[in-house]
């Protein structure tokens, strides 16, 4: 037997390092809903509650990459305790429709909702059934069957604009979306974020392994992650008992976590995502695994643990039918190849005839959250913008730092010093020049 120089001790300690980074890595996709389901509950929330804004969202919303030209429905519901869940899309009006999906809590899309969902804007009940479930379905529902208890929606108002009135509008519709558990009486309660601090983001330190913990324990097993349930087990994390780490231990997990948190930023903007245009910095939001597993990352003969790690590291939805309303550019760096620095001022030039029927929008992320730049008064600049600034030849200049150039404010987005940002370019009705890639978005640049 061929003596280990460098210890047993010190292989054993690598090992579990290891196997903690391995976990955080595949449990993205269940804290991105864990973390926002927490987040949402800390204003008085619970399950079968409505959480909504009155106005629109700004960077108090810490969430990954949402937007900001469309106000949010969101719920979660747990089937566990009092059976299969009722949500009822009601019909879209004249003014008012929705998208949306509904969801797992391991993000993984169970039905498209609303004006481009299942009912095409007619509306409809539907009955998220518990795993396992073998009861009868009552008339008049769409039952849709869970492989987990919990699940959430995440639905966008279809309304006619961005204005206050638009979001009012929005506001008075919520109330005709309804989630109850069937057979309850209990009516829906709707709870208005605006204004409220939702903090949503995963934290990389020791204590994201409580939060594994607890949906290990709350969730069923699947036969996908027993191999992961295997490498739990060495951390300390096994269903049905307790998780008691102790001090030196959680210094080895908040080590892993961190480690983790930057091989999945690393992964996402430098190695999954390949540029959209050759020799431009510009990458997918989504890389071909989402279209072709539809979310759920999984192949006949494997789980791309890579890819959905990454991927909830950055984004805080799914879709059932992945179509092409919409389409999004990741930049994260400049045109040297240099991440964007949140201390430096940066230009982006578009050239005219942008390919979006409907609109674009060119929003500021933080690097390490994935969610809006905080304390900033704004996040993000769209062609909706009654004030945006177009030249003569019908370009538009946008400007990203932490000052205004003088007389731009209309087409700036302010950024932190200290801080690394990227950008999301949606076009909304992108046209065929978007993938044929006739047009196409210039490098971000210094100013100057």
């Amino acid at each position: 037997m061929t003596k280990n120089t460098r210890g047993i001790e010190s292989l054993k300690a690598g090992v579990l390092h290891h196997r903690a980074m391995e976990a955080v890595l595949w449990i993205m996709p269940r804290m991105n809903y864990k973390y926002n389901r927490d987040g949402m509950f800390a204003h008085g929330g619970t399950f079968n509650d409505v959480f909504y804004y009155s106005k629109m969202q700004d960077w108090r919303f810490q969430l990954a990459t949402p937007n900001d030209t469309t106000p949010y429905f969101i719920a979660y519901w747990d089937t566990q305790e009092n059976g299969p869940a009722v949500i009822e899309i009601p019909p879209s009006t004249a003014t008012v429709g929705m998208f949306g999906t509904l969801m797992d809590s391991w993000h993984r899309p169970l039905e498209d909702v609303g004006a481009r969902g299942y009912d095409k804007g007619e509306g409809a009940k539907y009955l998220m059934l518990p795993p396992g479930f073998a009861g009868e379905i009552p008339d008049g529902f769409v039952p849709i069957q869970q492989e987990t208890y919990q699940g959430h929606f995440i639905i966008r108002p279809i309304i006619p604009d961005s204005s206050q009135r638009s979001v009012d509008l929005a506001s008075e519709f919520v109330g005709q979306l309804k989630l109850y558990n069937f057979g309850e009486s209990r009516a829906t309660r709707y709870v208005d974020l605006a204004g409220k601090v939702v903090e949503s983001i995963s934290v990389f330190d020791d204590t994201i392994f409580d939060h594994i913990n607890e949906m290990v324990q709350k969730e069923p097993i699947e036969e996908k992650d027993l191999v992961m349930m295997g490498m739990l087990k060495s951390l300390g994390i096994k269903k049905g008992e307790g998780f008691d780490p102790t001090p030196e231990q959680r210094k080895m997990l908040a080590a892993a976590a961190k480690d983790a948190h930057d091989y999945m930023l690393d992964m996402y903007h430098n190695v999954l995502m390949p540029p959209y245009y050759e020799g431009k910095h510009w990458t997918n939001l989504v890389n071909e695994s989402v279209p072709e597993t539809g979310f759920t990352f999984q192949y006949p003969t494997y789980l791309d643990l890579d890819n959905r790690g990454a991927m909830y590291y950055a984004v805080t939805s799914s879709v059932k039918n992945f179509g092409a309303a919409t389409y999004y550019l990741s930049g994260a760096k400049d045109n040297h190849g240099e991440y964007l620095d949140g201390g430096k001022s940066y230009h982006l030039r578009l050239d005219a005839n942008v390919p979006a029927k409907d609109f674009w929008s060119a929003v500021a992320y933080d690097l390490e959250s994935a969610a809006w730049i905080r304390d900033q008064s704004k996040v993000g600049v769209s062609s909706k913008n009654p004030d945006l600034q177009t030249n003569a030849d019908g370009t538009v200049d946008l400007h990203f730092g932490p000052e205004a150039p003088q007389g731009m404010e209309s087409n700036w987005v302010p950024t932190t010093p200290g801080r690394n940002f990227f950008l999301l370019f949606r076009f909304y009705g992108p046209e065929p020049a978007v993938f044929d890639k006739s047009w196409q978005l210039d490098d971000i640049k210094l100013a100057g």
